[in-house]
């Protein structure tokens, strides 16, 4: 993280300056060293000066080099503002690093008298992401041509450990650069960038160490990290955005058949159960309903096209959950498309990730939607969804943040259901179609043999490697051992193919599961203690399975301290077991599609798995998406006017995803639909 520095420190520090033959002596012990061609008598030292404030304290940097007499001081000081923490202390991420942003467009605008000579450039090697014992770094640069092109170039190394020495920039993974030709770029009285000719505000955003190229134009927001984007009006200025990758590549395909959108015999036999959004106070609550609310609109009025429901067996005993704007960083960091990123604002962004919507016209959560009327379990029919019907919303204006099992836990007892045996628990940030699933999931849990069944997903193993957790699963469909986000694999999890299964965070619970949890309360960490003192992987999970798959109460206690860190009494142990009875822990192993979008970079992936193909659709989406893409540039769009909008503006090569840039939704949304939103606070 870049760290500005006063220039009033300068009388308290030592520091060399050193020429390029002598550079590389020094660069190992000294963090403080500054690297120049020619002759440095020749340079004014307030230049030099100014070099060493912005690189000194720059934690990871090894160099700053330029050539000539050219300022540094502001670029440091504008990539100290834009590689920004997300923070957000009031809901107990306490700073936590989830990404960052930099401002290409004003950066470059700054520049228009910082670098006067068309040899002059600024680097610097800066740290961008970290998973335990390594790092992620990207170099920077800032240069100006010989015509009146200025370029942002920044080149992302391939994660290396710590302790070794970073690699050089051939082994670069990916890359962005940033072109503006500006016929004439100033500040207005108000401050703000002016580029005549050219609107577009550029940015390169880094979620954990996948970079997005960004082009906010409008009201349209362009995302790209294997395209390329030139503005085909050259004469008054042009924003040119080169990126790539060294996979995800669009794969164009061929249109066989142009899906005729045709009414359904629709409808509905009755039965169901009901949908519980989970929100967190403060959090994209306008955002969601908002979102919700457009989607029962389009089924209401044929926009949606849908098979006639057929209740799923005893789907009346169970009740959905779906998690939405809650406590996970990424729900805060995936709103990042937009210029509207407030880092710091304690209550969040107004935009959300559930409200992004794909070329099928429909955002993740709706996707997820189909899937559950598909199987049975969600009347989604035209006159029988609506919010207050079979949906409604449990808010947590507690403060206390216990993480997804606690706070599903609180759903489970503040949304009471009579009848309920069982609760369906969904993320909204996954695009999933998996119906068939659902009804094993809904089989097995039926039998009462189960306290958890998860839908298992198989992937390769380099894709589960550090980033899913992964499972053993015996012949009878039992989990016999979680590993979470391992980066080494041990014997029985992955298969001779190089497959192994993973968690998708898509699962159902019994009563019985819910009662030992309630039970054993007072053993667990304090519902305020940290961000996830009660997550379902790190915490429910493991308790559970230890109590179902162990009849010794001292190894049940041991390995439930091993894996939480958490002391239980054998007694307890033994009241758990016997309201458990013989209940296990099952996973549906599932072929259908799945894929988590959790982050901004993940939700552009899975868009172009959609337009490529990849994914099965219902007619009406497919017809959507073949309208909103443009198979040969690789642009895919979330409407067909927004393809032929973008169309006329750029020329386009690689994958360009274009999606509407959010609207602020009015608040008075929450009232109208007051009277189905439950809060924490009504039940405790």
């Amino acid at each position: 993280m870049l760290n500005r520095v006063s220039s009033v420190d300068l009388s308290s520090k030592k520091f060399g300056l050193y020429s390029k033959s002598n550079s590389k002596k020094v660069q190992n012990n000294a963090t403080n060293s500054v690297s120049f061609g020619g002759n440095y008598k020749s340079v004014p030292i307030n230049k030099l000066t100014n070099a060493y404030i912005g690189y000194n304290g720059v934690k990871f940097a090894s160099t700053v080099s330029f050539t000539g007499g050219g300022s540094l001081y502001y670029a440091f000081e504008e990539l100290n503002k834009s590689m920004a923490t997300c923070k957000d202390e009031a809901h107990g991420m306490k700073g936590e690093v989830v990404g960052s942003r930099i401002p290409v467009s004003e950066l470059l605008a700054r520049f228009k008298d910082d670098l006067p000579r068309v040899d002059d450039t600024i680097k610097t090697t800066i740290e961008i992401a970290r998973n335990n014992d390594e790092v992620t770094e990207a170099r920077m640069g800032i240069k100006k041509d010989e015509g009146r092109n200025t370029t942002f170039e920044m080149n992302v190394r391939n994660q290396r450990p710590i302790s070794k020495i970073a690699s050089n920039l051939s082994d670069t993974k990916q890359n962005i650069k940033i072109t503006l030709q500006p016929y004439g770029i100033e500040y207005d009285a108000n401050h703000n960038r002016y580029i005549k000719g050219t609107e577009e505000s550029a940015y390169v955003l880094n979620t954990k160490g996948n970079l997005m190229a960004v082009v906010e134009d409008g009201d349209n927001v362009l995302l790209t990290d294997t395209g390329t984007l030139i503005k085909k009006d050259v004469k008054d200025g042009a924003l040119n955005i080169r990126a790539t990758k060294d996979k995800n590549v669009f794969r164009p395909f061929e249109v066989k058949d142009n899906p005729v959108v045709t009414s359904k015999k629709g409808g509905s036999q009755g039965g169901g159960t009901e949908l519980v959004i989970g929100l967190e106070d403060g959090r994209f609550v306008p955002e969601i309903i908002d979102s919700i609310s457009t989607f029962c609109e389009k089924v209401n009025n044929g926009e949606i096209v849908l098979d006639e429901f057929k209740p799923a067996k005893n789907a009346d005993k169970m009740q959905i959950a779906m998690l939405a704007g809650g406590f996970g960083s990424r729900a805060e960091y995936t709103n990042a498309s937009s210029s509207r990123i407030f880092h710091n604002k304690k209550n969040g962004s107004n935009l959300t990730k559930g409200c992004f919507r794909t070329a099928t016209g429909l955002t993740p959560m709706e996707t997820t939607f189909i899937s559950l009327h598909k199987a049975g379990l969600l009347d989604c029919s035209k006159g029988n969804i609506g919010i207050g019907k079979n949906i409604k919303f449990y808010l947590n204006d507690s403060g206390i943040n216990g993480g997804n099992g606690g706070f599903t836990v609180d759903m489970y007892d503040t949304m009471a259901r009579d009848n309920r045996k069982s609760l369906l628990i969904l993320p909204n940030d996954a695009m999933s179609r998996i119906p068939v699933s659902l009804n094993k999931m809904n089989e097995i849990m039926n039998s009462g043999k189960a306290a958890v069944v998860m839908v298992a997903k198989e992937v390769d193993k380099e894709d589960a490697r550090g980033s899913l957790g992964i499972m053993k699963i015996n012949k009878d469909g039992e989990i016999e051992a979680f590993a979470e986000k391992p980066k080494e694999f041990e014997e029985g999890y992955v298969d001779k193919n190089g497959k192994c299964f993973a968690n998708t965070f898509q699962f159902v619970v019994s009563k019985e599961a819910f009662d030992v949890l309630k039970y054993l309360e007072d053993y667990l960490p304090s519902n305020s203690s940290g961000k996830e003192p009660r997550d379902w992987s790190k915490t429910f999970t493991p308790i559970l399975m230890a109590i179902t798959r162990n009849d010794d109460f001292e190894k049940m206690q041991k390995e439930i301290e091993k894996a939480t860190k958490v002391k239980i009494d054998k007694s307890a142990l033994s009241v758990a077991k016997d309201i458990l009875g013989d209940q296990k822990i099952y996973a549906v192993k599932s072929s259908e599609p799945w894929a988590d979008c959790g982050t901004l970079n993940a939700l552009y992936h899975t868009t172009m798995q959609i337009a490529s193909g990849e994914f099965p659709l219902e007619d009406f989406e497919r017809k959507r998406v073949l309208d909103s893409v443009n198979t040969e540039t690789g642009l895919v769009a979330s409407s067909p006017e927004q393809k032929m909008e973008i169309e006329s503006k750029y020329d386009i090569d690689g994958q360009i995803m274009a999606v509407p840039k959010a609207k602020e939704v009015s608040p008075d949304i929450v009232d109208k639909y007051e009277d189905a939103i439950v809060k924490y606070s009504d039940k405790h």
